[in-house]
């Protein structure tokens, strides 16, 4: 074992948050529901969506924004009623191809799934399966073994679905030759450019222009409605930091629940040592010892011989030991998250043309479970721990008496700051669309409820609002500031410079027109061409995007070929190609790449067209005065 996990250079960390299992969206009992279409949101092929089950599936979909996105997330981006629609349709797909799995016989065995379950190295301790982390994980995402083990059930039997269309797309050589060809096609270019700022000189704007522009843009010169708000936030662990636990209470827990960690270390301990003391008196049987006594199958028959090994690829514990013993000299015990170590250092390998120091090493381990912090470096943890705990349902209870009086002291956050122990704090300038500036308060359900008339013109404190996992937000209005024109005289600068360009812009438009139709009727057009350069179709060396997409498109069946491109923002460029270079034979790796490409495009084409298919084939409803209430 240990020296499978050497060879992986030994860094195990095992994160539940790090196990990607694209788990589906829809509940496991939602197919036994019987509750009418009026209470439901869809019904497929007689197979309910039901308002409880698009709940959860917009809160799995929150949680897994906000894992990614941290504070940035606004949980209101994802219920407006596009964002509905889309979970709704997502939910339809996944229940169609539920049934056609089901009906085409796509099953996972109890067997299968078991072998699944234990092979996860997120559910195992020293490399075997362990159902108390594995209860353990479950219990810390809300979950329980029989809904976890459905839904990876279900989502296996989903990916054969989908294998098994993906896999019927093929790919004709003629096409990846083809795309190769262009991919890899070149293409020598000049550049003559006519810039917009060499016309800016020849503007000359009209008396009126600017005041004219102004008068028919004012949208763009709108400074929006503004407030400032105060607010307060409620949060689970703002309560349990009130919370008081004490040292006894911290000290039971340690006692209940490490005590017998560290016991189940002692006897591996105590082997250990006796092991230790029978190699000090019999060096010499260290591999006869380490064969009959250690616990690392991967050395054992070896005579615990781990091989050279650099800095970097043990755990450190093992890695300082090995690195401080002379040649043939055996440490003491070393403490491990594997176990209790006795090492032999057998051969060393100084370091040499730029190669690190390796050393050979022989090892006995006696298995044992990860060490244990002590009481001191978890007490932190654990008195936060349970003060969650002794919380409960308080938060609940809490966040009632938060919402009551909210609604029953109108006109002031001060009764709930005084009730909770709460600060009550401002915030900037808001305005009625999100905004990351605004922090906690960049959440839209929020921000419409600020600008509600009774917030504006009676200063009443908002309805309670979501901020996030145990977390509640309400403010009120301090100020005001309506929509306003900002004045003229502050943007004639930005006017004046938007219409030269413009001018300028247009100037060169007709100017670089006239030079191509010149170009066209075999004139020289009196340009002055830049060096040639070869161009690929990624755009290196540099050239303009605009330009790029029309050098890969022009006819080059005559040659020179010419282009008169607009150019956004920098004028106008007119292009002389004067030869093209085909692509070069591609090695293996590249043809791979491009006919995995290809394969990828006609499968998603491919199961688009399946999916299409199975709608076309089933009964859809779709009840969408419930999906538009669920979003109110």
């Amino acid at each position: 074992m240990f020296d499978l996990i050497h060879k992986h250079k030994i860094l195990v960390q095992v994160l539940l948050g790090l196990m990607v299992l694209p788990f589906a969206f829809w509940g496991i009992d939602s197919y036994q529901r019987g509750a009418s279409m009026s209470q439901d949101l869809a019904e497929v092929a007689g197979q309910k969506i039901s308002q409880q089950e698009f709940a959860q599936a917009q809160r799995d979909q929150q949680e897994r924004m906000r894992s990614m996105l941290g504070r940035e997330f606004n949980a209101a981006l994802l219920d407006t009623p596009e964002q509905r629609a889309e979970l709704l349709d997502g939910l339809i797909q996944q229940r169609l191809l539920v049934l056609k799995a089901v009906k085409s016989n796509l099953v996972v065995t109890d067997g299968q799934l078991r072998e699944m379950i234990t092979g996860l190295p997120v559910f195992q301790e020293n490399g075997q399966f362990s159902k108390a982390r594995y209860d353990a994980l479950l219990r810390a995402q809300g979950m329980s073994d029989v809904v976890f083990e459905s839904r990876l059930r279900r989502d296996v039997e989903l990916q054969q679905l989908n294998g098994a269309v993906a896999d019927a797309s093929l790919v004709a050589k003629a096409q990846v030759d083809r795309l190769l060809a262009i991919q890899g096609q070149q293409r020598e270019v000049s550049e003559a450019l006519l810039s917009v700022e060499q016309y800016y000189g020849e503007v000359t704007l009209a008396p009126d222009a600017i005041q004219t522009f102004y008068n028919g843009h004012a949208a763009e010169f709108q400074l929006p409605e503004q407030v400032r708000a105060e607010y307060v936030l409620l949060s689970a662990d703002a309560l349990a930091a009130q919370e008081t636990v004490s040292e006894a209470e911290i000290h039971a827990w340690y006692d209940s629940n490490m005590g017998a960690k560290v016991e189940a270390r002692l006897a591996p301990k105590k082997k250990a040592e006796e092991l230790l003391a029978q190699v000090r008196a019999a060096p010499e049987k260290f591999a006869e010892l380490a064969a009959k006594n250690s616990q690392d199958p991967g050395s054992k028959d070896k005579g615990g011989d781990l091989g050279f090994f650099a800095r970097g690829a043990m755990v450190k514990p093992f890695e300082e030991a090995a690195f401080k013993l002379m040649q043939g000299q055996i440490s003491g015990i070393v403490e491990t998250d594997f176990g209790f170590h006795i090492i032999k250092l057998t051969g060393i390998k100084p370091a040499k043309d730029g190669e690190p120091e390796q050393r050979q090493v022989s090892h006995i381990l006696i298995a044992a479970p990860p060490a244990v912090k002590d009481f001191q470096a978890m007490r932190a943890d654990i008195e936060k721990d349970l003060k969650k705990q002794r919380l409960g349902k308080k938060f609940a209870e809490a966040a009632e008496t938060f919402a009551n009086l909210a609604y029953e002291q109108p006109d002031s956050l001060q009764p709930i700051a005084e009730k909770f122990k709460l600060k009550i704090q401002s915030s900037g300038w808001l305005t009625r669309r999100v905004d990351a500036a605004a922090g906690v308060l960049n959440n839209q359900k929020l921000l419409d409820a600020l600008f509600s008339p009774d917030s504006l013109k009676n200063k009443h404190n908002t309805e309670v609002v979501e901020g996030g996992p145990e977390t509640l937000l309400v403010a009120r209005v301090v100020e005001h500031k309506p929509a306003a024109l900002k004045p003229l005289d502050e943007v004639k600068p930005e006017i004046a410079k938007k219409l030269i360009e413009q001018e300028g812009m247009a100037l060169a438009r007709k100017h670089g027109a006239a030079k191509y139709a010149e170009l066209q009727q075999g004139k020289d057009a009196g340009l002055t061409w830049g060096p040639a350069k070869t161009v690929s179709r990624d755009g290196k060396p540099a050239v303009h995007p605009d330009a790029l997409k029309a050098i890969f498109r022009a006819d080059t069946s005559k040659l020179p070929a010419y282009l008169g491109v607009e150019l956004r923002d920098r004028g106008y460029g007119l292009y002389r190609i004067s030869r093209v270079i085909d692509a070069p034979p591609a090695d293996a790796a590249r043809e791979k790449d491009v006919r995995d490409q290809l394969a990828r495009q006609a499968s998603q084409q491919d199961y688009t067209a399946y999916l299409a298919s199975l709608r076309a084939g089933a009964k859809i409803e779709i009840n969408k005065t419930n999906l538009e209430k669920k979003g109110q």
